[in-house]
């Protein structure tokens, strides 16, 4: 019986082996592939866009998280203070994440996940609103969102706009009549 090697490398693999490679140049040989790979994480993605599914993942991180044993937690904090450690603190990285580049990334992408909801064109008056009138953020969301036409918001503002002109109207007519 011959032995199966990798097509790639001299490693031996198993019978069982579909791919005719060894697992690290199987795993080399799909993560090369953009096509691979974009069609993984599309698959990925429409996991994650199922309901329940992101609540679901929650939960179960934050029972293992509390239900952790202290030896495992203390190796996670020991790895990520060599991370820090021999990582993170190398010239070259300290360089690339203190960038203007990767400041300006970094603060785009901050303004995106707390102001993804405001359009960018109304986000300067969002800002306006909270540090020079000093409302809050609520109250100052509330009068953005009044301003964004397609929302129940921005509905209720029309109509009541609507209204009031009407009755504008209405008194003006009363008035002029005498």
């Amino acid at each position: 019986m011959a032995d199966l090697i990798c097509r790639d490398c001299s490693s031996p693999i198993s019978r069982q082996s579909k791919t005719g490679r060894c697992k690290p140049c199987s795993a080399r040989f799909i993560n090369a592939s953009p096509e691979l790979t974009a069609k993984r994480k599309a698959g990925i993605k429409r996991y994650h866009a199922q309901p329940g599914v992101r609540e679901r993942c929650a939960a179960n991180f934050a029972e293992y998280n509390r239900n952790m044993p202290p030896e495992h937690r203390e190796q996670r904090r020991q790895h990520g203070l060599r991370i820090a450690r021999e990582v993170l603190a190398r010239p070259d990285v300290l360089a690339r994440s203190n960038s203007p580049e990767a400041k300006r990334k970094a603060g785009a992408a901050r303004t995106e996940r707390l102001l993804g909801w405001c359009p960018p064109e109304l986000r300067d008056r969002y800002r306006q609103l909270c540090a020079s009138q000093r409302l809050s953020a609520a109250e100052a969301r509330r009068i953005i969102e009044a301003e964004i036409p397609g929302t129940v918001e921005h509905g209720k503002r029309v109509v009541a706009n609507h209204i009031l002109q009407g009755q504008l109207r209405h008194e003006r007519q009363q008035r002029d009549a005498y």
